[in-house]
């Protein structure tokens, strides 16, 4: 008996330009010319969006305005020098402020004002973390952990924004995903009846066998200040761990996939079944590999049950921002039959003799 097993990728980053309020918290004064609240909004400027065009991150605009616990995090450092300067990224005036949207808002508290000279350079990540108050030499970096369970990981977005002035207002923060994520769809080629494919496992390993070596940076160092396209947003890479996509038992069929809800835009599945992951080139010496559990039933004639493991290395760069789909195709080799008739022998080699 053969087995097939058939895997695709792809990959899709859509630009969405999500509309914004530019409502302005209250003055300090109606005057213009005196000091003036700081206020914030933000919308999503570059997100990842799956191959069949659902959004393909959690934290859209709405999604990151519902956050209770802090929307985004701000950093800001004034510079006394004119517009103009090079920017000096710190925190000498917002240090990790909590920004939460109440009220159709982003508001703060206390609230900080404009002063009639020099600039501001902010810089903003998303969803918010107590724990980067805690960084006492901040310049532009903050560290991120990805959550070794797939149900509590979350989306990374960061932004910035130089030379802010009172004529910047309300200061708006174009975010972008810091991260990659991606999704799957599996599918049987067995057509007909008698025979049945379950799948019970997939697994991304760092080795064929999945049982050891795991693929997937544990944490890594974001640079805030770093446009969207910089090829060098992440450092410090470290740690590895494997993640267990599906373990269940879920009968496959070959005309529609079973396949995870965000990606897919399907809410009837578990959102435990995508990934977020720091990108990494599989390219190279790092290693990624699928691995398959499934089980095959026969009922046709001599009924047979047997369960099987496929895997199939993944080389692939996996970039900030964009969304990947694994498509997997699970199956048998049909039996097929062919025929050949013999030539006739030749008549003369066997002659009939009669007496």
């Amino acid at each position: 008996m053969y087995k097939k097993f058939f895997m695709g990728i792809a990959a899709m980053a859509a630009l969405t330009l999500v509309s914004c309020s530019s409502d302005d918290l209250n003055s300090l004064s109606d005057n213009s010319s005196k000091n003036e609240a700081i206020s914030f909004d933000s919308y999503l400027g570059r997100s990842a969006v799956a191959v069949n065009g659902s959004r393909g991150s959690v934290l859209t605009k709405d999604a990151l305005q519902k956050l209770t616990d802090g929307g985004f995090g701000v950093f800001g450092n004034y510079s006394k020098d004119s517009e103009g300067t090079p920017h000096a990224y710190g925190k000498n005036w917002f240090d990790n402020q909590k920004v939460t949207f109440t009220s159709g808002a982003w508001t703060y508290e206390p609230l900080k004002y404009w002063l009639p000279q020099g600039h501001i350079d902010f810089l903003a990540y998303a969803p918010y973390d107590a724990k980067n108050t805690a960084i006492t030499d901040f310049k532009s970096k903050i560290d991120f952990t990805v959550d070794k369970e797939i149900a509590k990981q979350k989306d990374l977005l960061w932004a910035n924004v130089e030379q802010q002035t009172k004529t910047d207002k309300p200061v708006t923060f174009n975010f972008k995903h810091a991260l990659a994520k991606i999704g799957y769809t599996v599918k049987t080629n067995v057509v007909g009846t008698g025979t049945t494919i379950t799948l019970n496992k997939i697994t991304l390993a760092g080795t064929e066998d999945g049982t050891s070596d795991a693929p997937f940076y544990t944490s890594g160092t974001i640079d805030l200040s770093k446009a969207n396209d910089a090829s060098d947003l992440w450092t410090n890479q470290q740690g590895k761990q494997k993640f267990t996509w599906f373990d269940g038992t879920k009968q496959l069929t070959s005309t529609s996939a079973f396949n995870n809800s965000n990606i897919s835009g399907n809410p009837a599945n578990s959102d435990e079944n995508y990934l977020f992951v720091i990108p990494q080139d599989f390219t190279g010496a790092d290693k990624l590999y699928v691995v398959v559990e499934y089980t095959i039933t026969y009922n046709t004639g001599v009924e047979a049950t047997m369960k099987s493991t496929v895997s199939s290395q993944i080389k692939k760069k996996f970039e900030q921002g964009k969304a990947y789909m694994i498509n997997l195709t699970i199956g048998l080799t049909p039996i097929e039959f062919n025929a050949e008739v013999a030539d006739w022998g030749n008549i003369d080699d066997n002659p009939i003799i009669w007496n």
